[in-house]
């Protein structure tokens, strides 16, 4: 019975972390009404929290147009009441412009227009980046 109780609490622990996660980068984006927010905006210079999720194998990493894997995430929209959310696969980049779904060897992480919907429940861990790594523009572009 216990165990069941556990696994409740990692459920709503990572829907929670999430739905604040979301809360945070919607401050990012500058609500035109909250003087915070423009200045977060001004100061942060991105839109983007990143993020990586962890479920009972390890790190998830979601297919990205059939071609790459990636395990780096923004959060679009979120389902309390479902415990679900909508996410934009992130594309790692090297410092050379390739692609990785390696966080060591990651320099840069770029938007992509994969989107996907999980159950928050199918995790138990959520991990958030750097927000320079949005920042970052590669340095070498990867020759054909």
């Amino acid at each position: 019975m216990s165990n069941n109780k556990n696994h409740q609490c990692d459920e709503s622990c990572v829907c929670s972390a999430l739905n604040e996660l979301k809360e945070q980068q919607d401050l990012l984006k500058g609500c035109p009404t909250s003087c915070f927010s423009s200045l977060l905006v001004k100061i942060v210079k991105v839109d983007t929290i990143p993020f990586i999720l962890f479920d009972e194998e390890g790190l998830f990493k979601a297919m990205v147009a059939g071609v790459c894997r990636s395990p780096f995430f923004r959060i679009e929209e979120i389902d309390l009441e479902n415990c679900c959310a909508t996410l934009m696969v992130l594309i790692g980049r090297t410092m050379d412009g390739y692609e990785t779904e390696e966080i060591c060897d990651m320099y840069a992480l770029e938007k992509s227009e994969t989107f996907l919907t999980v159950d928050l429940t199918c995790f138990c861990a959520v991990q958030c980046l750097d927000l320079d790594l949005m920042k970052r523009k590669v340095i070498i572009e990867p020759k054909c």
